[in-house]
């Protein structure tokens, strides 16, 4: 392994770690966390409309922010009818932002960087296809990351209006259900019950972590080396 992924390897630990800490030092301020509250920190709907959008943005860009977790977010700070409408154009900027981006970047650029990732190679190896049906069902079957898919798309050369529609029809069922989900899920689960989850899975992440970094990959490598 080389230096400089075993450098990035411990930088994300200790980001990790320290988002632990931080979280049991102030755990009685963030069990209280009122979630509708801090989205009244702006009373104008258009500016918060606009705040969501451009995540959406971000999330498109960097590719870590899970999508369920917007999706959730938006349905308990607004009406879920409205929610379900901006969570809908929100999916549909994210998938045409990536989309361009790997027109942009090219095919073999595309294909490099989502080798470097295990669910990327997985999406390589698949005979994905331009038919409605195909694309509809990856979309509504949430097997590989929703930018993944529209790089590849992009990258491919695929009509945009024709991926952009079909993307939003497959994924819709599940924006639509995390969404009238938010408001409920937050008033059947206490604040200091969710942020207890959440301490205690970052730690299980980061060995799971390094055990798939440092046991699990170099074990599948040499296995397939050995058979080769």
């Amino acid at each position: 392994m080389k230096k400089r992924d075993i450098f990035l390897i411990i930088l994300r630990c200790v980001v990790a770690l320290t988002l632990f800490t931080v979280a049991i030092v102030y755990y009685d301020e963030l069990s209280t966390v009122d979630v509708k509250a801090i989205a009244s920190l702006t009373d104008k709907l258009p500016v918060m409309i606009v705040m969501i959008l451009a995540l959406y943005v971000v999330k498109a860009l960097v590719f870590v922010v899970p999508a369920s977790l917007v999706y959730v977010a938006v349905g308990a700070i607004m009406n879920p009818v409205l929610a379900v409408f901006v969570n809908l154009f929100g999916i549909f900027i994210e998938v045409s932002v990536t989309y361009f981006l790997g027109s942009f970047l090219g095919k073999d650029a595309v294909h490099k960087l989502l080798s470097k990732k295990e669910i990327g190679r997985k999406l390589l190896e698949k005979d994905i296809q331009s038919k409605a049906s195909v694309l509809v069902s990856i979309r509504a079957i949430p097997a590989f990351p929703i930018d993944f898919v529209s790089l590849f798309y992009g990258a491919s050369g695929c009509s945009y209006l024709k991926y952009a529609l079909l993307s939003l029809a497959g994924i819709a069922w599940r924006v639509i259900l995390f969404t009238i989900l938010g408001d409920a899920i937050f008033k059947w689960i206490p604040m200091d019950k969710i942020i207890l989850i959440a301490i205690c899975l970052i730690p299980v992440g980061v060995v799971y972590y390094l055990i798939k970094k440092f046991i699990l990959e170099p074990k599948k490598v040499k296995e397939s080396k050995s058979q080769e």
